[in-house]
């Protein structure tokens, strides 16, 4: 019952008076040792660059006919998680808002900022202007997106878009900037069946038109050619083939004005938009460093570690000394015996 006893105690963990007799023990070291880490945290935070974050929403893309009831009933259903065909594109906007071609616009494309007297672009605002062209081009774009974030949620398929900057004022302009840029490349790239269709009326209206002005020049010629039609049955046939042949031009004519005119009224209404719910303002609140949040971690961090370390020295060290003597004992004893033996 004994051995048991032993063993069963060995396998037992530390109780919690043992555990915070120690801890209680140094707790003077402990606060101590963390209230400095906290302060020299806080230091260090104060040499760190201020950066303030700008947020914007953007609603899945919709078109103009779906302004309509129905439509809104669309966008009501999108909003509850049920797909509809205008968040599709809506899941490539992260990645269309990270790409060159809607950020370089956003690069090259003047602010007002408190660092710079006058209007710079982003190359002169982050000074990568010593390195060539297209070396600072590549490392601007770099910096912005790394302070740009995107996402699609897929839910609601709503797009979170938010940047920070050093400047409040400026994180809002450049955010809106891209928004702005995100908007005209979804109106300039996106082309509808509508669109394409206006093209081909277009151009076959045109021709419908030549041709029906020569039949009338034909006709015009005809009558004035001949004065007196009546009494010749084969001027009468040439005239009536001649006024068919104006007609049926002119029938042509005004069936392709009429389609012109709806499939431009389509195009109009096919016309994808970006929907801003919430466009990008001004923060009023920096967002990094987080002084009392790091400095608080870091006192948290510290007094957790101490009091591991501690705890550790009060349970563990003094077997770790027991084995040690016990194993330098062994040593001098082996030794001992070997140099008796020779």
């Amino acid at each position: 019952m004994t051995m048991d006893n032993e063993l069963t105690s060995e396998k037992e963990g530390p109780t919690l008076q043992e555990i915070l007799v120690p801890i209680w023990a140094n707790r003077k070291r402990i606060l101590i040792l963390s209230f400095a880490a906290g302060l020299i945290t806080l230091g260090i935070n104060f040499l760190l660059p201020v950066y303030y974050k700008s947020t914007a929403t953007l609603l899945p893309e919709t078109q103009k006919d779906k302004l309509s009831a129905l439509g809104q009933f669309a966008d009501i259903a999108s909003l509850a998680g049920v797909n509809v065909p205008g968040s599709e594109i809506a899941r490539l906007y992260p990645t269309i808002v990270n790409s060159e071609t809607i950020l370089r616009n956003v690069v090259l494309k003047k602010y007002k900022t408190k660092a710079f007297a006058d209007s710079v672009n982003l190359i002169e605002y982050f000074e990568y202007t010593e390195y060539p062209p297209n070396e600072a081009m590549a490392k601007t774009l770099q910096r912005l997106r790394d302070l740009l974030s995107a996402s699609f949620e897929n839910k609601t398929s709503v797009v979170n878009l938010s940047l920070e900057m050093p400047e409040p004022e400026l994180a809002a302009s450049v955010l809106n900037s891209v928004i702005g840029e995100l908007d005209s490349f979804i109106r300039s790239k996106r082309t509808t069946n509508a669109s394409e269709q206006v093209k081909w009326i277009e151009l076959r209206l045109k021709e419908v038109e030549q041709e029906l002005r020569r039949a009338e020049d034909r006709l015009k010629e005809f009558r004035e050619r001949n004065r007196r039609v009546v009494d010749s049955p084969e001027l009468l046939m040439q005239q009536e083939r001649l006024l068919r042949d104006v007609q049926v031009q002119s029938t042509v004519f005004v069936e392709l004005k009429k389609q012109y005119e709806l499939a431009k009224l389509d195009e109009i209404k096919n016309i994808t938009i970006v929907n801003v719910l919430d466009p990008a303002r001004v923060p009023v609140k920096k967002e990094r460093p987080k002084l009392a949040t790091n400095a608080g971690m870091m006192f948290a961090l510290t007094a957790s570690a101490l009091s591991g370390y501690f705890l550790w020295r009060a349970q563990y060290a003094a077997s770790v000394r027991a084995f040690s003597q016990k194993l330098n004992l062994t040593e001098k004893t082996i030794e001992r015996e070997s140099s008796q033996t020779t």
